[in-house]
């Protein structure tokens, strides 16, 4: 099947010509990072996600694992030789390991639980299984067997058992879950996939549905990375196991989620970080370089900082160095104006700024309470900006997160804070978006736990080098807008200032205080912040009387 993919003249022209000597070049570094002799896995870092609910240290150590692992693939399929006893030795590790789930994806760590399905055992499913497709006949046969085994046993077996949680999402894990479970099926038991196949196509059915119609992903940039490539690696592999009968990349639907990512950049180095996104997220190069063949000129091809070479699944390093071409540079980009209807979403770039804004809910998957906000991008970084994601730990998806942490609070979102609160998550509410006559509205006075609040309108009013923000309220006895930054406001009447952008209002209708707070970056072994980030809140107070407001955001 994918022996065609992967063949000995391409492997012949992989390792000898010019035009892959980068790649070539960043697997052998990358090779020499993670071939190293390991210890077992620690029991000990295992029971911190159920004893304190860190996960962090536990992760690093089944990464080196992992990472061990993939690129030892890469290296026997490519050079074979010395590199396939490395790959039978890096097998034997992990088909010994108790577990492949991660602690923080098992229900209960006292039960019998090496049979988890989550994103992790499916994703390591798949690369064995690939090895098994690709190298089974040079791979030693006490060794074959026992791949087919312990597929058997931790996902075939699991999978048939049981409907599992994921297949009831909308979101990354149908995708991933699913996607690598298929594709380990396909190629180490096909006749059972066969039998499968209808609960695979339903499970693919779920994760587009939780696509609106224009394609946009309410997870954020950073897992639509995450999902779609894993959704296109199963696509791919189904497209070469059906020989084309089956083939999504045909849909419609499949292209609007494939173009979203360029709807998202504000800048050569700027995406928008709604939801659970690093401002400095980095999305997979197999992705990219896929979706740009596939969609020719249509996919604009982004900087190559924003590109993550694939580590694993083994699959996506394939897709990766078989589609990459040295020709699909960033492409520059350009003035834009787009607005996202079904999700509530407007992104403008001008040659001074740019502007991204989001309607929607507080209840999408990973999810914060940013209803109304923004981000100004200027210079290639963001100075109004979305903080993001903070490191995952047990409480960060417990109840009363919101109140717990910053980062997915509205406290530090550019949002409004009405007679002295910030937004609540409360279930089936939600903003109405539009946009016309160049003015993106949002009324999101749903989103605010307030049974006064008769109005709360927020319009986004853009021109070529500065942006009008106007507030409408009603049913309100204080109103302060938030802006949120890195970068320490310079402070005068009526007037603040960052670097490289201006921001006025009347000085009759509000004053200015402010704050600070810390953005956690990093956690250490008991989950206890350990690097920080100063964050600013400056507050335009509004005096009490009024019902609308309005300040200009001057990027000139």
């Amino acid at each position: 099947m994918l022996e065609q993919f992967i063949d000995n003249a391409f492997l012949e022209e992989y390792k000898t010509s010019d035009k892959y000597k980068e790649i070539r070049e960043t697997y052998l570094e990358l090779y020499d990072k993670y071939n190293k002799d390991l210890y077992a896995l620690s029991f000990s870092k295992f029971r911190k996600f159920s004893e304190i609910g860190e996960r962090g240290s536990f992760e690093a150590e089944w990464n080196s694992h992992g990472y061990k692992l993939h690129i030892c693939a890469y290296m026997a399929l490519i050079y074979g030789g010395e590199y396939l006893t490395q790959l039978e030795d890096c097998l034997y590790d992990m088909l010994s390991i108790y577990v492949w789930a991660l602690p923080a994806h098992i229900p209960d760590i006292n039960e019998e639980n090496y049979y988890e399905l989550d994103l992790c055992s499916t994703t390591m499913a798949s690369t064995i299984a690939l090895i098994y497709h690709l190298l089974g006949d040079k791979i030693h046969p006490q060794l074959k067997k026992r791949i087919v085994t312990e597929l058997r046993r931790r996902i075939l077996e699991p999978f048939k058992n049981q409907i599992w949680h994921w297949e009831d999402r909308y979101n990354n894990w149908t995708s991933v879950c699913a996607g690598f479970t298929g594709i380990t099926l396909m190629l180490v038991f096909p006749e059972e996939f066969d039998k499968l196949l209808p609960r695979f196509d339903l499970n693919m059915e779920k994760y587009y549905q939780g696509f609106p119609d224009d394609g946009v992903c309410l997870e954020g940039p950073g897992y639509w990375g995450y999902g779609f490539v894993s959704f296109l690696a199963y696509a791919y592999v189904l497209k070469e196991y059906t020989k084309g009968e089956r083939d999504y990349f045909k849909l419609e639907k499949t292209k609007k989620i494939a173009l979203f990512y360029q709807k998202t950049m504000l800048d050569e180095d700027v995406i928008t970080s709604y939801g659970d996104a690093p401002m400095d997220v980095k999305t997979n190069a197999g992705l990219l370089y896929t979706l740009k063949n596939v969609y020719g000129s249509e996919f604009i091809m982004p900087s190559k900082k924003r590109h993550a070479v694939p580590l694993d699944p083994l699959i996506n390093i394939l897709l990766y160095i078989k589609n990459y071409d040295p020709v699909y540079d960033f492409e520059p980009l350009t003035d834009y104006e787009c607005y996202m209807e079904s999700a509530g979403w407007y992104i403008k770039r001008t040659k001074s700024y740019a502007i991204g804004a989001k309607g929607g809910t507080n209840g999408e998957s990973h999810n914060h309470n940013d209803v109304g906000s923004f981000i100004i991008s200027k210079n290639n970084r963001q100075v109004l900006i979305d903080i993001g994601v903070r490191p995952y730990t047990k409480d960060y998806f417990a109840e009363g997160r919101y109140d717990r942490f910053m980062e997915i609070s509205s406290k530090s979102h550019n949002v409004p804070i009405i007679d002295g609160k910030y937004q609540a998550n409360i279930p089936n509410t939600r903003s109405y978006t539009s946009f016309e006559n160049s003015v993106f509205s949002i009324d999101y006075k749903e989103l605010y736990d307030l049974p006064n609040l008769k109005k709360l309108v927020r319009e986004i009013c853009p021109c070529e080098n500065s942006v009008t923000i106007k507030e409408y309220y009603e049913g309100v006895n204080s109103f302060v807008d938030r802006l949120v930054s890195y970068e320490k406001p310079k402070i005068s009447d009526g007037v603040v200032e960052f670097d490289g952008v201006r921001i006025t209002f009347d000085k009759n209708e509000a004053s200015i205080t402010t704050d600070t707070d810390y953005h956690t970056v990093s956690i250490d072994e008991l989950g206890n912040p350990k690097e920080t980030r100063l964050v600013y809140y400056t507050d335009l107070v509004v005096k009490k009387g009024l019902n609308s407001f309005t300040f200009v955001i001057d990027c000139k």
